[in-house]
């Protein structure tokens, strides 16, 4: 039995009455298994104690559906079922001291119930809370790669008048160069960022998915939204200086441009991306025609000792 289940049947053992926080945090918490069945059972305990579903239950269904294994071929059509329904979300019960005791240890409910927006409930202007759904809907099509769904979803958004927030925007980029729809994605992109200001993460979620297959117009797009950063005077931090080196590495074809590129600007700012994300682009020079003494593999093959002296044994890429 799972350790939230057990937990549950415990609490039920004992007496205790659930509050209508505690349900939705068990909901979701079953719905990252993807266990449907338990999820649903969950819904029916709520109803049976008199409380309704709100936004986060109908979030917590579709991360279900999504996470469900194998996939159900329903899924998409599920998805856009749960988002319709929310529409008539009733309030569930809470109660205050809960709430105050949450915001006083800044804890916002996209934290609490483990929403893919959660590392952006605190950033100003990143999300809309009132798009809860759409986020966590959008973010299932991104992670399933489902074009389809996707364009019905904003489609829905457009005609309740909603404005597209940071978050909305990066989860559908993210879907179309998943779906190698790279011109959708782009044009998704720029329609954004003439309108409002871009965050960093969207720049890097476009050019790292546009280097997905490595095809010319991609990488084209990479590096291009690349240098765009720099002119914006946009800088990667280690996270995401690593998840794009690490993606650019696997260029095999080429002359390495984008992969050199993201090394020079992590190098400006003295930062020093993973471990993996060096071996990677190291092993990369290795394979194409440079001089043993060339000063970008010299340099590189520092740095790559240094952090195998801390981490462990290097591996052999000779």
């Amino acid at each position: 039995m799972l350790p939230v289940l057990k937990l549950l049947e415990e609490m039920k053992a004992h007496g205790v009455k659930l509050k209508g926080e505690t349900y939705i945090c068990l909901l979701n918490a079953l719905a990252a298994t993807g266990r449907t069945d338990q999820v649903y059972a969950i819904v029916r305990d709520m109803t049976a104690a008199g409380l309704g579903l709100n936004k986060f239950c109908y979030a917590g269904l579709i991360t279900a559906f999504k996470n469900k294994t194998p996939a159900s071929e329903d899924t998409p059509a599920k998805i856009l079922e749960f988002v319709q329904q929310s529409k008539g979300w009733q309030y569930v019960e809470r109660v205050a001291n809960d709430s105050a005791e949450n915001i006083m240890m800044n804890v916002s409910e996209e934290e609490l119930y483990n929403l893919p927006t959660a590392e952006f409930a605190h950033r100003r202007g990143f999300i809309f809370k009132q798009l809860t759904i759409y986020h966590v809907a959008i973010h299932a099509c991104a992670d399933l790669g489902s074009k389809e769904t996707l364009e019905a979803l904003l489609d829905m958004f457009t005609k309740e008048n909603f404005n597209y927030d940071a978050f909305i925007v990066m989860q559908a980029v993210r879907c179309y160069l998943r779906c190698g729809d790279i011109d959708s994605a782009v044009k998704m992109f720029e329609e954004f960022s003439s309108l409002k200001p871009t965050p960093a993460e969207l720049y890097v979620t476009l050019a790292e998915g546009a280097m997905i297959g490595y095809t010319p117009r991609g990488m084209e797009v990479a590096q291009a939204t690349l240098e765009k950063m720099t002119e914006r005077k946009f800088f990667l931090n280690p996270k995401m200086g690593t998840d794009l080196l690490l993606a650019a590495s696997g260029e095999k074809t080429g002359g390495y441009t984008t992969a050199n590129y993201i090394w020079d600007m992590l190098q400006t700012r003295n930062i020093i991306p993973a471990l993996p994300a060096v071996e990677a682009y190291y092993k990369g020079l290795k394979e194409r025609e440079i001089p043993s003494d060339d000063p970008r593999l010299v340099n590189v093959a520092r740095v790559l000792d240094n952090l195998q002296l801390r981490l462990g044994p290097r591996r052999n890429f000779q």
